[in-house]
């Protein structure tokens, strides 16, 4: 069950019910304060000392088990199992901290600081520099190609048990329903961070010495992204603090410290139990046996074993595998402590066996193992099998109720109802469809103007045609800087106007924070670029709070961006909405829309560089208003090492890795319909006013649709 929900919480447009989430929760019972010490669930420093005895504790307990194994090929072969068995929980490193940025929380002082510790632990925007991928060299050092590989590589891996990927699953589906469990990701976050290194590579550290163990230590930074003074033990800390100084919150932010508690426990449970496993001969022999099962009970019918098919002996061994075992080892396709001269491994698996190519060589390492340590006479009792369970082949993930969710009346509604991260079915439909319904607006508009992009897209051609556009930027500006300049008045109209898009500045680019797209080489300068426009976790450069204090200084005091008030303000002019909405929407289809949000990313950092930035900064100035903002855009959106420089290096990246897997040409279409959707080419305004089109159904929508749960 752990790996399903693990693997359909790796979709960051999943929407995962917090009532749902909560009984999941339940069930592992890691929420139980029973578990807990006397007195820990009230007083965070008291649970921080327990939560630090236990990981020791559980550090103690690896350490033995793989101590004991006294020989090299054992002590290897329980490094290898401890690796691969934790690789579902190095997937997760930081992942409980990517659904928490949204545009409503944007000037947030306390959601900054968290999003500047993902920043850390993904490596601020460097491809494959995350704590994960710190992990992922290691495993490739050890030869380990599962556990070196992407999340759906750990979760093909059939060799790992359904245990290990239950915290890694909790984590996944925590990210995306993020806003209804903050106090508790505080809490989760701290306990981590507290531990630093988890018990499990500590003994691993021991084992195989390295530098990349550093980059796994949860309370040491491997970047500069954080806070002055700041270490990602204490900033958590403060974090922790701020909500725990919360009366209402503060029970939260203890269970989410118990979750770690709990897990530390049950996890070290499950590691020393495939230690076990992989160390007894018997046990992983049955285990083998046990996993192929079902597949070999469809063929061996001609085959006898003391009077029964052998595929009758397979079709129980799904349950129960010793008895299977126990006859094999009986019968004349061993030889017991030879393997040589065991036909199991010798005359069946050759080229010219009836078995060729069916193990893998890990398989029969296993094999030979298991004969090896027979002895020469067999046992007249039959023990019981320690793995006489019934394994679960398929584990079903029910749907949840697929009409949850709001649907905006109007463009108001839209942007508030937009705000948050995670979107109910029905809000993912709407989000869907106007997005649709505004990209079909872009393409339309292809080529009516001088600024879109190449008709082609080939390496190279994309830098140089951005810096030819650049230069027209230039010229355009130098044809209009002695224009007249327009009446203090419409200049504050047109600030208050664009403070819908500007004070969720970076929106289109939200999905972005999730952990394996940050620190993929497409995703990487995405994250890079959204990380800037939040400020680098420092409010005194956070973009909306600058325009914020822009506005101020105009006398214009709007209400907070996420709350219901904004977009209701009678100020705002309801066409001044509709785009910001259309990027809300692409912030929430990180995977259904990426062509598109990689066209539209490259159009806004593009947008103002050289010329209409250059233009504003004479029209504020001239009036006496801080130019910060334009001045900030003009030069870290450059289009030699800036912003510009990053969208297009991004969109290259991208079309480089999906050209071997769909039509380059339809994928660049895609691309230009987003850069095109900045400023679609419409004869009237009311074009793009989604609310006044005719009704089109849902269902006949053509996109995937992610899984509820």
């Amino acid at each position: 069950m752990w790996r399903d929900i693990y693997t359909l919480s790796l979709n960051p447009e999943l929407f995962v019910e917090s009532g749902n989430l909560r009984d999941l929760i339940d069930r592992t019972g890691l929420g139980n304060f029973e578990t807990g010490p006397t007195g820990a669930s009230h007083d965070v420093d008291v649970l921080c000392d327990v939560l630090t005895g236990r990981a020791r504790d559980s550090e103690a307990l690896l350490r033995t088990t793989v101590e004991s194994m006294c020989d090299d090929d054992r002590t290897k072969r329980a490094i290898h199992c401890t690796i691969a068995h934790s690789a579902p929980l190095a997937s997760v490193l930081g992942r409980w901290l990517q659904g928490l940025s949204r545009p409503g929380n944007f000037e947030d002082d306390v959601q900054l600081k968290s999003l500047a510790l993902l920043a850390d632990d993904v490596g601020v925007g460097l491809a494959e520099m995350s704590r994960t991928d710190g992990f992922r060299h290691l495993a490739r050092k050890a030869g380990l190609v599962a556990a070196a590989g992407r999340p759906h590589d750990i979760a093909a891996d059939r060799e790992l048990s359904d245990g290990v990927f239950r915290f890694p699953a909790i984590m996944l589906a925590l990210s995306r329903c993020s806003e209804a469990f903050e106090p508790e990701i505080a809490g989760v976050d701290y306990a981590l961070r507290t531990i630093g290194l988890l018990p499990v590579w500590r003994v691993l550290a021991h084992h195989l010495p390295g530098p990349h163990w550093k980059r796994l230590n949860l309370s040491a930074s491997q970047t500069d992204a954080l806070p002055s003074g700041h270490t990602p033990l204490s900033l958590s800390r403060h974090i922790l603090d701020y909500h725990a100084s919360r009366r209402e919150r503060r029970a939260r932010v203890m269970e989410g410290m118990l979750w770690v508690l709990n897990a530390v426990t049950a996890d070290t449970d499950d590691f020393v139990a495939a230690l076990k496993h992989v160390d007894d001969p018997t046990l992983a022999m049955e285990r083998l046996i046990q996993g192929r099962a079902r597949e070999a009970a469809i063929y061996h019918q001609g085959f006898d074993l003391e009077g029964k098919p052998l595929s009758q002996w397979f079709t129980e061994a799904i349950e129960d595998p010793r008895p299977l075992i126990d006859a094999i080892a009986r019968s004349r396709l061993i030889r017991r402590g030879d393997p040589e001269r065991s036909p199991l491994l010798g005359s069946l698996l050759s080229p010219q066996g009836r078995m060729f190519r069916i193990f893998e060589s890990d398989d029969i390492a296993v094999i030979r193992r298991w004969i090896l340590s027979l002895v020469p006479a067999p046992s007249s009792t039959k023990p019981a099998s320690p793995l006489a369970i019934t394994p679960v082949h398929r584990q079903s993930i029910e749907c949840g109720d697929l009409m949850l969710g709001a649907v905006p009346t109007n463009i108001r509604e839209a942007y508030h109802l937009l705000q948050g991260r995670a979107l109910p079915p029905r809000t993912r439909r709407f989000a869907l469809e106007y997005a649709q319904f505004w990209l079909g607006a872009a393409r339309r508009s292809i080529g009516l103007s001088t600024r879109s992009l190449p008709e082609t897209w080939r390496h190279g051609l994309l830098r140089a045609w951005l810096l030819d556009t650049h230069a027209s930027h230039n010229e355009a500006f130098q044809r209009t800087k002695t224009q007249s300049m327009p009446s203090r008045e419409q200049l504050v109209e047109e600030t208050v106007q664009l403070a819908p898009l500007t004070l969720i500045d970076g929106a289109w680019l939200q999905g972005f924070s999730e952990v394996d797209y940050a620190s993929d080489r497409v995703g990487s300068p995405l994250f890079r670029i959204f990380w800037d426009e939040l400020g680098n976790g420092n409010l005194s450069i956070n973009h909306p709070r600058i325009y914020r204090a822009l506005l101020l200084s105009m006398d214009i005091d709007l209400p907070p961006t996420g709350s219901p008030q904004f977009p209701y303000d009678p100020r705002l002019r309801s066409e001044s909405l509709r785009l910001p909405v259309f990027w809300l929407c692409l912030g929430k289809l990180p995977v259904t829309l990426r062509p598109e949000i990689l066209g539209l990313n490259l159009a806004m950092e593009l947008s103002g560089v050289g010329g209409s930035y250059r233009s504003a900064r004479q029209i504020l100035k001239h009036y006496g208003f801080s130019t910060q903002f334009v001045d900030m855009h003009n030069t870290i959106d450059n289009v030699s090492t800036g912003h510009s420089a990053w969208a297009a290096d991004a969109i290259d990246a991208h079309m480089a890795l999906a050209s071997q897997f769909v039509d380059p040409d339809e994928e660049w279409e895609r691309v230009r319909a987003g850069f095109e959707a900045l400023s679609p080419v419409t004869d009237r305004s009311s074009e793009l006013d989604f609310f006044k089109q005719p009704k089109r159904s849902w269902r006949a929508m053509v996109a995937r649709e992610p899984s509820y749960v």
